[in-house]
């Protein structure tokens, strides 16, 4: 299952930006367990929990849309709603002074 793409709240603010860090988090339901990733149009990153940082997404376009990506760790469990998904990019201008 994938979220809807997330986009940086104002277009003007990540233009000519890179990321850096990226940091995470979603809760799933009570005794659920899913595997997750962060995506982006040329890939994914693996997610080892439901909350965390990460900077291998550092240098790609600050505007690059991205959206989450989840599966059931236990086939023979049932549907699972996540809450509180939530992006934070951290970024930094193309040129350097």
């Amino acid at each position: 299952m994938s979220s809807a793409v997330l986009l940086p709240p104002s277009p003007e603010l990540a233009s000519g930006q890179v990321m850096g860090r990226v940091g995470w988090q979603f809760q799933p339901p009570a005794g659920s367990v899913v595997n997750a990733w962060l995506c982006h149009p040329g890939g994914c990153t693996r997610l080892p929990a439901s909350r965390g940082q990460t900077d291998d997404l550092a240098g790609l376009p600050a505007d690059t849309p991205l959206h989450f990506q989840f599966s059931l760790q236990d086939r023979r469990q049932r549907a699972a709603t996540l809450q509180g998904l939530q992006v934070i990019v951290n970024h930094q201008s193309l040129q350097r002074p």
